[in-house]
C-alpha cells in the first residue's frame, strides 16, 4: 500500500472482486495447492464476459487492469485458469 497503482496491484480498498465458484479437486486432498479447479461451465463464463464487459463500459476499465486473483495475490495457481474475458 506504499506505492500508488500501477506500481502496485490494486487492494480491496480500490478495487472490485468477482468470484466465480467452483470446486478444488480431488476434495480429499490436503494440500490445497496440489488441488486443480474445475473448468468454467458455459453459463459462468458467459456471465463472466457480460459482467466484465459492462463493468469496463461504464466504469471505463481498461483490460490492463484486470486480473485474475492469482496474479494479485497468493492463491491456487489453477483458481480461475480456465476463464476468458
Amino acid at each position: 500500500m506504499a506505492k500508488n497503482v500501477p506500481d502496485r496491484y490494486p487492494s480491496n480498498q480500490d478495487s472490485i472482486g468477482i468470484e466465480i465458484v467452483g470446486q478444488a479437486l480431488p476434495v480429499s486432498e490436503p494440500d490445497p495447492d496440489k488441488r486443480t479447479y474445475e473448468a468454467l461451465t458455459k453459463e459462468q463464463s458467459d456471465s463472466l464476459k457480460w459482467l466484465i464487459q459492462e463493468l469496463r463500459l461504464s466504469l471505463k476499465v481498461p483490460l490492463t487492469e484486470i486480473f485474475r486473483h492469482p496474479t494479485v495475490s497468493y492463491k491456487n495457481k489453477t483458481e480461475a485458469a480456465t476463464a476468458s474475458w
